[in-house]
């Protein structure tokens, strides 16, 4: 594996380059210090000398540059869960690496692969009843969520800022039904983690959608009340040909002829805009600089190059049909809002367009005082809404601090002796690589891991199955903590940890190929973003994925 480590308590990864399930245990090694609320961050390098400290697996993942294909393999498979559930990183990554390990010492025990992948899978179905048994159920109006998003957050920040954001992110979800689409991020620099706020309405990223925003000026004072909204999906220009010409001018005159013809144009089609009653024309991409002026000056708010998602949150909010040209424009295809106004935030600006008539819309306005932060902020917002929608369709909630996967560890181990073939080692196997959980947990808020987990095993055994490990390092119990999490971010960490490492351990020999028809993998053996992953499916976008990094970047990690 390409990225270097310069001091680490783990085996480094060049003793195991040669170990072909080496670099799923090279990964985790490179994230187990991240785990939970006491875990440390890392600081990712690229090579251009850009820095970014962070504790999120998924960020820290991204960064790594993976020579081994194996590695690569590894890493396609745990992005495309973090990609699915938006949690759960770090832990499908230990997860992988413990029982990779457990493979390697069971097949030197004389276990076949394909033993040890049946044992996996069996031993999966019983974790999930395990977990099916431990959980709660909650509904979208059960205070236990505001628990579920202030553990998603606890240890990035103080406890006071961490029940604000949860409460922050919990209140915006009620908001919107959860409905994801319905609920925008914005991050800017300049500011306090405490400037952050929820806005019922929509924000337009300026700095990303306009170049500039004539008809406001600077003055965040100035709004426009009961605007009517035109939405244009394309460009704004007054030249319509589709063909391309060219113009030759001989004299003034003639020079003075094309001018006019230009202003007539754009002056037509102002007035077009400006005899609909439009207030407020949402471009989704450029607008033409004379237009965008003359707009201005007819009092038309002119915003151009408008993102796709709050382009098409507006036109739902706002009950707007969007055109592909003024042309098209007519009163029934204009929206309304309550106020359109201009605000300044950081060294940016937005505009906030509120009282929706038509669907409700919520935007999470996040505040840090470098970009760094601001983003790193983001990040972990999104894996708060991520976590908090889980708990809330209907799969219910589990203890956190490892004592789900302790009472994995127990359900699995108590079934093992009655397995009747040698998938039976793998049963035990899985058990006791599931305590990697709790044990680091222990380990990184600075406990004893092996007196922890024995303290958590008899707790487990007298029937306190909610006992796991706190962020003081101690064994209590998790719901009276306010540790929870929804059962779908464990049991989808296990089956994405299980899935593969059977992929790894199905693997006889790496062959040198030319580049395969069809892979997307060019000679250098580099994967293209639209396809296959490891597992064998489509890759997802982004745009359908919610986020991420397919191929990640050429980073190295230094820690």
């Amino acid at each position: 594996m390409a990225f270097t480590t310069e001091t680490t308590g783990e085996s480094s990864t060049e003793e195991r380059a040669d170990d072909p399930l080496g670099p799923g245990m090279a990964i985790a090694a490179t994230l187990r210090g991240t785990l939970g609320p006491n875990g440390l961050d890392k600081m990712v390098i690229d090579r251009s000398g850009s820095v970014v400290v962070t504790n999120t697996g998924a960020t820290v993942l991204d960064g790594l540059e993976i020579d081994a294909p194996i590695g690569r393999v590894i890493r396609d498979a745990i992005q495309a869960h973090a990609r699915h559930v938006g949690d759960g990183t770090t832990t499908t990554a230990l997860l992988v690496g413990e029982l990779l390990d457990a493979a390697d010492e069971l097949a030197e025990r004389g276990l076949h692969p394909t033993s040890i992948v049946d044992g996996y899978a069996r031993a999966m179905s019983h974790a999930r009843d395990a977990l099916d048994e431990l959980s709660v159920p909650v509904d979208p109006n059960d205070e236990r969520l505001r628990e579920v998003a202030s553990t998603a957050v606890t240890g990035r920040w103080d406890e006071a800022s961490a029940r604000r954001f949860a409460d922050i992110t919990v209140d915006a979800l009620r908001a919107v039904d959860f409905d994801a689409p319905r609920l925008t991020i914005h991050a800017y620099p300049g500011g306090e983690l405490a400037d952050s706020e929820r806005v019922n309405g929509i924000l337009v990223n300026l700095d990303g959608s306009s170049t500039t925003i004539d008809g406001f000026g600077t003055d965040d004072r100035r709004a426009l009340a009961d605007p009517t909204v035109a939405l244009v999906d394309g460009e704004l220009t007054p030249s319509t040909t589709e063909a391309s010409g060219t113009v030759t001018v001989r004299s003034p005159d003639e020079l003075a002829a094309v001018r006019e013809h230009e202003r007539a144009a754009s002056d037509g089609l102002v007035r077009s805009v400006a005899d609909r009653g439009v207030d407020v024309l949402a471009c989704q991409k450029s607008i033409d600089d004379a237009v965008k002026t003359e707009l201005a000056r007819a009092g038309v708010l002119p915003i151009e190059r408008t993102r796709r998602d709050e382009f098409d949150a507006i036109a739902r909010a706002t009950d707007a049909t969007a055109v592909t040209a003024v042309d098209d424009l007519d009163r029934e295809a204009l929206g309304t809002v309550e106020r359109v106004r201009r605000r300044s935030v950081g060294g940016g600006a937005v505009i906030e367009l509120s009282g929706l008539p038509g669907e409700s819309h919520e935007s999470l306005l996040l505040r840090g005082g470098t970009p760094h932060v601001a983003e790193e902020t983001k990040r972990i917002v999104e894996d708060c809404l991520a976590v908090a929608r889980h708990a809330a369709s209907g799969g219910g909630v589990v203890p956190g601090g490892g004592a789900g996967m302790t009472a994995v560890s127990r359900a699995v181990a108590d079934r093992a002796p009655g397995v009747d073939d040698r998938s039976a080692l793998a049963l035990e196997a899985f058990a006791d690589a599931v305590t990697v959980i709790p044990r680091t947990l222990a380990r990184n808020a600075g406990a004893d891991p092996i007196d922890a987990l024995v303290a958590l095993r008899n707790r487990h055994r007298d029937g306190e199955t909610t006992a796991g490990v706190a962020r003081s390092g101690a064994v209590r119990d998790m719901f009276d903590a306010g540790v929870v999490e929804p059962v779908a971010v464990p049991a989808r960490c296990l089956e994405a940890a299980v899935r593969t490492a059977g992929l790894v351990l199905r693997v006889d020999e790496t062959l040198d190929a030319k580049p395969i028809e069809g892979t997307g993998v060019d000679g250098d053996g580099h994967r293209g973003r639209d396809h296959a992953a490891a597992d064998g499916r489509p890759r997802e976008t982004e745009d359908e994925g919610g986020g991420g990094h397919d191929g990640g970047y050429p980073w190295a990690l230094s820690h």
